[in-house]
């Protein structure tokens, strides 16, 4: 064999293994660039429903900041109808005057009775208790809705850190975590106390 067909022999080796070589890293860029993207589409999926939970735990804030207010509210007007009649009571006690005790006494009565707008002492004490329980679930799917908010953004930290290491192990940990939190929120929105809250 000549120089010259040795040179040429030596060549197509380099050529092959080189053309083999760059097909390796074309087929690595592949693979990292799929990951990467599938990565960053679940950040987008995670920070919508991060977005979604926020807006229903504010949504639970505000609806037991202002089921609190009516239900004191409420409790405030019973309480002025029961010293109202009490002193109706007491009035027609010390009056001399049977028709002035009779209208007293009637008056005392129709406070503590049931009406059609629903002012009567009983209804009123139902409607505040009422009131009080719906913003006490209020506050429990809040908890349960901020419980899911973290394990979210947790998630979503944990997909950026598998970004820079090209970890699919933490990218794994990443959506179970989300999917804890997704679950914690619909657990929040059914109505079921979250790890003791109630």
């Amino acid at each position: 064999m000549e120089a010259s067909e040795a040179k040429d022999l030596i060549d197509e080796a380099i050529e092959r293994t080189e053309a083999q070589h760059e097909h390796e890293q074309s087929a690595e860029r592949v693979a990292e660039r799929t990951f990467r993207d599938r990565v960053s589409v679940l950040i987008g999926i995670f920070a919508v429903c991060l977005a979604v939970i926020h807006m229903a735990a504010a949504g639970s804030a505000r609806d037991s900041l202002l089921r609190g207010i009516e239900a004191s509210d409420t409790f405030a007007y019973m309480q002025a109808k029961i010293v109202r009649e009490t002193v109706l009571k007491t009035a027609s006690a010390s009056t001399a005057d049977s028709i002035e005790r009779a209208a007293w006494a009637s008056e005392a009565k129709r406070l503590r009775q049931p009406d059609r707008a629903e002012h009567g002492i009983g209804q009123l004490q139902a409607k505040g208790e009422d009131l009080r329980r719906e913003g006490k679930a209020a506050a429990t799917a809040g908890e349960g809705y901020e419980l899911g908010e973290t394990a979210l953004q947790m998630a979503i930290v944990l997909l950026s850190i598998a970004l820079v290491a090209r970890s699919r192990p933490i990218t794994y940990a990443a959506c179970a975590l989300a999917i804890l939190g997704i679950g914690l929120a619909i657990g929040a929105k059914a109505g079921f106390a979250v790890l003791g809250f109630a």
